[in-house]
């Protein structure tokens, strides 16, 4: 992906930087090479699978130009804020691009003001320059004009998967993560809270969207993620030895909303769709103002990352279906006592905004699960297939099998604990929610359903190569 550049400063990661993106960008061109495979990283002892998005690809440096202008005005419209050293907002500034003479290098040239447009210079094809016309160098360089500051330092590095995210490009980001960690350097979020970071991007990206089959795509995403997180975590427990540093259950109370506020039922509902399909336990307050989630810490926190911004998108979506006076279209029949006579007339309000809630919630819940046993269904391929590789293809199953009976141990752990938990709190009795609005508002029942489910999951995709791609 580079050349040798200038000796870099003490202090400077340059030359790591390079090795990691040109490690990463020969994963990218091996699955360029064998669309519809997965490709496979060793990581330590353990081999993993992953299917990046599709990279795009110029022609020329002048073809290069639009993409640029698409990937600033998507950052814009997500409301994705880079400040500058001045505090001015990076994504605002504008990037153009010309040809470079020099066939070895692209580079980047800082503005002299803050609000001056940048450049990036590529070497055309003619004198040799294919290797920069791909999208890796390309957000190498974007990366730089946001980050607004030279070097290839942490804020660099953590700038560049930031912008891949915010771009729908996470398996992309993921790679290049994992290329900057086997060549020793870091990125600021490592581990686990990285995890929790990029779903909260993701999540964000779907809250900001107005498209409803890409903000369902981001959900998916996120969930995806998730389900993975917690997989590799559950075999990760099951493997480690007595002595190890070891992640137990717990529990944890969060706030629904204040005593008397409507709807408090449906906003339970939608946090116990969430928390099903990730391994966690609920116990519910009787005023519906709070509940306590049991599980494991990583699990609890992704369910909080998701009721955060899935109660948003929930009450966004109601107030568009009311305004919009769809739900005048339900009637029911009451007794008018000043005329004397029976009456129809339209829902309330409450009553329709009650019935979008919990179709809403009980939809949004099934995709999730649906999600969560796709990446299950996805791990336990992966399993086999590394068994049938390390058996020279004779069946042996101890991969698959070890991961199946650690989501087991960790469902199981789940339960007792929250046996023991249940008696030690006196939690007792069974929820029972509020009474169901769906047969009262049809119209707006099917309304949250439509909501919730419009588009088919799963289906993300990063930002359009367009032109040249």
């Amino acid at each position: 992906m580079s050349t040798p550049a200038p000796s870099p400063a003490a202090g400077d990661d340059t030359r790591e930087v390079y090795a990691a993106e040109d490690l990463a960008a020969a994963w990218l061109d091996d699955a360029a090479r064998r669309p519809g495979e997965p490709v496979r990283v060793r990581v330590g002892s353990e081999v993993r699978t992953f299917e990046p998005e599709v990279e795009p690809r110029f022609t020329d440096p002048e073809h290069v130009q639009p993409y640029l202008d698409r990937v600033l005005g998507h950052l814009r419209r997500a409301g994705a804020s880079y400040p500058g050293p001045g505090g001015d907002d990076r994504a605002a500034v504008p990037v153009v691009v010309r040809g470079r003479r020099g066939a070895t290098r692209a580079h980047y040239e800082h503005a002299g003001s803050a609000s001056a447009a940048g450049v990036i210079a590529l070497p055309p094809r003619e004198i040799g320059g294919a290797w920069s016309l791909r999208g890796l160098v390309v957000l190498h360089e974007v990366a730089h004009h946001l980050c607004g500051a030279p070097g290839h330092g942490g804020d660099f590095r953590t700038t560049f998967l930031r912008l891949l995210e915010d771009l729908g490009l996470p398996v992309t980001a993921e790679l290049l993560h994992l290329a900057y960690r086997q060549v020793g350097l870091d990125t600021g979020v490592d581990g686990e809270d990285r995890t929790l970071l990029r779903i909260g991007r993701l999540l964000r990206q779907a809250e900001r969207s107005t498209n409803l089959a890409e903000r369902d795509a981001y959900l998916a995403k996120a969930q995806t993620l998730a389900t993975r997180h917690q997989i590799a975590l559950a075999v990760a427990r099951a493997t480690a030895s007595g002595e190890e540093h070891r992640e137990e259950p717990a529990w944890e109370t969060v706030p629904i909303g204040e005593s008397g506020k409507r709807s408090l039922a449906r906003y339970v509902r939608l946090m116990l769709e969430i928390a099903r399909a990730n391994d966690v336990r609920v116990a519910i307050y009787t005023s519906n103002t709070r509940v306590t989630l049991y599980g494991f810490p990583s699990d609890i926190a992704i369910v909080k990352a998701l009721y955060a911004s899935l109660v948003t998108q929930m009450v966004s979506d109601g107030d568009d279906h009311l305004r919009s006076g769809a739900h005048r279209r339900d009637v029911r029949t009451a007794w008018d006592s000043r005329r004397g006579r029976w009456v129809e007339q339209p829902v309330h309000g409450s009553t329709a905004r009650a019935a979008f809630y919990e179709a809403w919630a009980e939809h949004v819940g099934t995709r999730l699960r649906e999600a969560q046993r796709e990446a299950q269904r996805e791990a336990h391929a992966r399993a086999r297939a590394d068994d049938a590789r390390a058996a020279g293809g004779t069946g042996s199953s101890a991969a698959s099998t070890s991961t199946e009976l650690a989501l087991r141990a960790k469902q199981v752990e789940v339960v007792d604990y929250f046996g023991r938990m249940q008696r030690e709190h006196g939690v007792r009795g069974t929820w029972r929610g509020a009474a169901r609005a769906a047969n009262a508002a049809p119209t707006s029942s099917a309304a949250g359903v439509r909501a919730a489910s419009r588009a088919r999951l799963g289906g993300e995709r990063g930002l359009p190569p367009g032109e040249g791609g």
